[in-house]
């Protein structure tokens, strides 16, 4: 009988936070979501776009004259 109360006492404490973890500030969590798929899109592009070192031409070289 103990055993079972444990179980049950776990269970409904998994319910509460499981229910607080997705139900409550939910528009928060969205607003927090896009914001991060927004950022994650904009340094993906510019990742993409932006040409690496190794790509870059290097400067002609200088020569002295004397």
């Amino acid at each position: 009988m103990k055993g079972q109360t444990a179980k049950n006492w776990r269970s409904i404490l998994v319910s509460i936070l499981w229910t607080r973890l997705t139900l409550e500030n939910w528009r928060a969590k969205l607003v927090s979501l896009l914001l991060a798929i927004t950022v994650w899109y904009l340094i993906k592009k510019n990742v993409e776009t932006t040409p690496s070192v190794s790509e870059r031409r290097s400067p002609a070289p200088v020569t002295q004259t004397r």
